[in-house]
């Protein structure tokens, strides 16, 4: 049996990164600028609730018009997880919330 205290250590992504990504549009079209398309975002308030196909497939098709192409995670991703807003990410995707309620009391 996992203790309590252990139990509230344990932080997992639900679905994927790009869920954290999709809840920042603002971010997306800084990156992306013209052509970027944001009415192809997932509109689900809860974007853990958004299955992972989905999220991959509108994010393609958010970004496909654009100068720097299609979304790669290779390409795209660690410049896009600097830029997202973290209470963005907050207020769409609750394992997200949860984990940084947890890090602002260990940090304290």
């Amino acid at each position: 049996m996992i203790s309590d205290e252990v139990a509230d250590r344990v932080h997992l992504m639900v679905q994927c990164m790009e869920a954290w990504i999709v809840a920042d549009p603002d971010a997306l079209e800084g990156f992306y600028n013209q052509g970027f398309k944001r009415s192809k975002l997932p509109v689900r308030q809860n974007l853990e609730e958004e299955p992972k196909v989905d999220i991959y497939s509108k994010l393609d098709s958010a970004t496909k018009e654009t100068q720097k192409g299609s979304y790669g995670k290779i390409k795209h991703a660690s410049e896009l997880l600097k830029r997202i807003g973290a209470d963005k990410v907050a207020g769409r995707c609750q394992r997200f919330r949860i984990f940084q309620a947890w890090l602002d009391r260990a940090i304290g």
